[in-house]
């Protein structure tokens, strides 16, 4: 920021900052003292974990060596590469056509044209809405 302001925005930042949400720091406190938040981060791996199992399960039975999957290891999303040139947008409003959410990835790339891919989050879905939805993918890649 200009210097001009530096004394405008250090004061702002110091009132903002007496006005921090205690209830709210006090609450995630005794969340993280308690280990209710520990106990919560091993179900979301958990579930995350069999989430991602289903997933990589259906995307090698409809997919194959079609595509080439980035990002698996850990996390809430992979990326499909597909080893076929394909439109990002096409298959982006194919796939909501039938119901079936996913990302483009060359939005992500500071040099356009771009690598194609397709992005898939699954942290919040069932096991078997993943399979369905990637079966319905299969048909459209």
């Amino acid at each position: 920021m200009p210097k001009s302001l530096a004394l405008i925005f250090t004061a702002a930042k110091w009132l903002n900052d007496q006005h921090s949400a205690t209830l709210e720091q006090e609450t995630l406190a005794e969340f993280i003292s308690s280990g209710a938040y520990e106990r919560h981060l091993r179900r979301v791996r958990r579930r995350n974990a069999a989430r991602r199992a289903a997933l990589l399960e259906a995307i090698h039975e409809h997919l194959g060596s079609r595509v080439t999957i980035t990002g698996d290891g850990a996390g809430a999303h992979v990326v499909l590469w597909p080893k076929r040139r394909i439109s990002e947008d096409a298959v982006i409003a194919q796939a909501a056509s039938r119901g079936v959410g996913v990302y483009g990835i060359s939005p992500y790339f500071l040099k356009q044209p771009a690598r194609t891919g397709i992005m898939l989050g699954y942290a919040r879905m069932r096991e078997t809405e993943i399979r369905e939805g990637i079966r319905l993918l299969g048909e459209i890649l």
